[in-house]
């Protein structure tokens, strides 16, 4: 039973889901590495659709919310997003780290 249990973690240590839905103007994907992360929306910052993701990545909540952040970077670049504005962390435990907010493009 001992086995049974270390293979769930095991499973669980490396599950995450991701979404994205576009709700204003489309642009192309970009790289995620240049999705920059706000607190607060930006001048100029138009929203092209919300992103959320949910991650059990890693040993410790840390590395399941450095790896959530990682992943909304890449949903916000599927969108053409250049930033997000990221909502609260939720962080019981139990749910891993959620993250969502709202990806926005600003132009240069």
């Amino acid at each position: 039973m001992k086995n049974f249990g270390l293979a769930i973690l095991i499973l669980a240590a490396g599950c995450s889901t991701s979404s994205h839905k576009a709700s204003g103007k489309f642009h192309s994907a970009i790289s995620p590495d240049d999705v920059v992360i706000y607190t607060f929306m930006p001048a100029r910052a138009q929203i092209v659709g919300t992103v959320r993701v949910n991650s059990f990545y890693g040993a410790t909540w840390q590395q399941a919310s450095d790896d959530a952040l990682d992943k909304l970077k890449i949903e916000a670049a599927k969108l053409g997003a250049n930033g997000i504005v990221v909502n609260p962390p939720n962080d019981k435990a139990s749910e891993g780290a959620s993250l969502e907010g709202n990806a926005i493009f600003i132009s240069p």
